[in-house]
């Protein structure tokens, strides 16, 4: 505000200059296996409008806006791939991912099986993979998110948590580093480390 108020002429010079807030880091939560189990399954038997993109963070570990970005031209069923080159964001629309990476994720067989539903509930609705919901798009999905852990009485996460969860199970799984981070499109081992330590 400052910044504009000196570009607007209303300041001689920013009295904030050189001033930072140190915000604190938000607590990154995980479900467990068992946790993530009952999620889907519960979220599977009420229908849950979530259902299919919830299944599919924790059957992939790709980013929201990847995952809203997701046609069935990136699914090679055949050769067991997704292929993730872009993103959607509010702001502008479809654009690269966050590193401007391409990348592939493998498809497991309840991944493929979740594919299969999908295709035959959504073949003539869309060209892309999940539902558009109302609350995805207007970034609403953490709160979605959270009460419907609060009602099953497991760990309260947020959306993006679902792509933490899919990381750390893979890590305690025994998949090696570099595959993790191949399949999320870390650049750097340090961030998968984080991950590690949960």
């Amino acid at each position: 505000i400052f910044e504009m108020a000196v570009q607007e002429g209303a300041l001689n010079k920013n009295p904030a200059t050189g001033l930072s807030v140190q915000v604190p880091k938000s607590v990154q939560k995980v479900l467990t296996a068992q946790e993530a189990e009952l999620l889907l399954k519960a979220a599977k038997e009420t229908n849950h409008r979530f259902y299919p993109v919830w299944a599919f963070a924790l059957m992939t570990g790709m980013r929201s806006g990847e995952m809203y970005a997701i046609k069935w031209s990136d699914i090679d069923l055949d050769a067991g791939i997704i292929h993730v080159t872009k993103q959607w964001t509010s702001k502008t629309g479809i654009c690269p991912t966050k590193t401007r990476d391409n990348r592939v994720v493998p498809i497991s067989p309840d991944l493929k099986l979740l594919l299969t539903e999908l295709k035959m509930e959504r073949q003539q609705d869309s060209e892309f993979v999940l539902p558009h919901l109302k609350h995805w798009t207007k970034g609403e999905q953490a709160r979605v998110m959270r009460e419907f852990c609060r009602g099953l009485g497991i760990t309260e996460i947020k959306f993006h948590d679902l792509r933490a969860t899919f990381i750390t199970n893979m890590l305690a799984q025994g998949v090696p580093l570099v595959t993790v981070m191949a399949i999320v499109g870390h650049r750097r081992m340090s961030t998968t480390d984080i991950y590690l330590r949960l």
